[in-house]
């Protein structure tokens, strides 16, 4: 089912397109290509799966050194009777997460990856510099990923700042990756990374076409910030733990108001939001390949992430209580920024980068961003229920 899914939407894709006449078929095609190719790699072979256990590794080898200092500062206070705590266990590990991505740009590791990884890109993937800078860059320095280029944004066409704004609602960052590694599995993280990386681009060449060949910038990687090791790092943490304190903030009012919406309509209709909304979504969740048992509850997930965020989303699911594949495809959904609070954050910042007018040619189709961007995760969605369904 999920390659009907994703057939499905890919064909909507296309007749929603800014421009069909000038879409780039043979690229698209080869993204396509590769991206089942490596993903093929990583699930169904020996060294895929040993690349993958390492990667996994890795991750969890960031989540014990969080722990670590969480543990060290706030040991006392944890519930030794609960499982876990939301806000000790997975948003506190922002700041060493914060502080790590601050040491590997201090010693120039991230500008070095960034700018060699991107000449590959723009080589095998027909992009241009800027496009490939952003989906690389925007999972370390999220929203600050535009400021090499404000200048140029002023003059871009409509088509690539709508191709920019679908690369910031499309993946994630790592320092927000930290957070997830406590609520999902790493195997399906770096899947879901993988795939947010080829499937926006694919996504953007289809709906926002533009001739890569007019666009004639070259970026620095150069850091700009002078300060010195010790105050990058303690600056960087104190971002971390405002970042914490801020999605705390969220979740407390969404879980909130949910919990509140809900009352009311199960008291005037007989049914929660959630689930009347779980009934709406219930058919993409089919598309994307999730049995039919667990559709109703998927299409819940599907639909509070959609308007509120990840955190609030996954506990409308015990993810351990379902088959593997409805496992992989609800998390590699989930494991995005395509949900409405971020669509206003993503608004905000091309009114910001740009000017009133240029930032209200994406706001007049923020309604078709929103949907484009979900559509990068329903077919992630269903890629990964297709190589973990045999």
């Amino acid at each position: 089912m999920g390659i009907v899914g994703i057939v499905v939407v890919v064909a909507l894709l296309y007749f929603f397109s800014f421009d069909r006449q000038n879409i780039d078929y043979k690229s698209i095609l080869y993204l396509f290509g590769t991206e089942i190719i490596i993903l093929f790699f990583m699930l169904r072979t020996a060294v895929g799966d040993w690349l993958l256990k390492g990667l996994s590794g890795s991750l969890n080898i960031i989540t014990v050194s969080s722990k670590k200092g969480v543990n060290f500062v706030f040991g006392d206070l944890k519930n030794p009777q609960a499982t876990s705590q939301f806000f000790l266990d997975v948003l506190l590990p922002l700041i060493f997460i914060c502080a790590l991505i601050e040491l590997l740009q201090y010693f120039k590791i991230l500008p070095f990856i960034i700018k060699y990884v991107g000449k590959v890109l723009k080589k095998l993937f027909h992009i241009d510099e800027i496009n490939a800078f952003t989906i690389l860059s925007y999972p370390f320095v999220s929203n600050g990923v535009f400021v090499p280029f404000k200048k140029q944004m002023q003059s871009m066409s409509d088509n690539q700042l709508f191709t920019l704004s679908i690369y910031t609602m499309s993946n994630t960052t790592v320092t927000m990756i930290a957070s997830y590694m406590h609520i999902i599995k790493s195997e399906f993280i770096i899947i879901a990374l993988i795939l947010n990386l080829f499937t926006s681009i694919i996504v953007a060449k289809i709906i926002a076409p533009y001739d890569i060949s007019t666009v004639e910038y070259e970026i620095s990687t150069t850091s700009t910030n002078k300060k010195s090791l010790i105050t990058r790092l303690i600056d960087s943490m104190n971002l971390g733990f405002r970042l914490a304190i801020n999605i705390s903030i969220s979740i407390i009012g969404f879980v909130s108001l949910i919990t509140f919406i809900n009352i009311i309509f199960k008291a005037v209709c007989g049914h929660s939001l959630t689930a009347i909304l779980g009934y709406i979504c219930a058919p993409v969740a089919f598309l994307m390949g999730i049995d039919p048992h667990s559709v109703i509850n998927a299409g819940t997930v599907l639909a509070t992430k959609a308007f509120t965020n990840i955190f609030v989303a996954i506990n409308e699911i015990n993810l351990h209580t379902v088959p593997l594949k409805t496992q992989a495809i609800v998390s590699v959904f989930l494991i995005s920024f395509a949900n409405l609070p971020n669509l206003g954050t993503t608004l905000g910042i091309m009114h910001t980068m740009t000017n009133e007018e240029r930032g209200e040619v994406i706001a007049k189709h923020a309604l078709k961003l929103f949907l484009v961007a979900t559509s990068v995760s329903i077919i992630n969605g269903a890629l990964a229920g297709i190589f973990y369904s045999f």
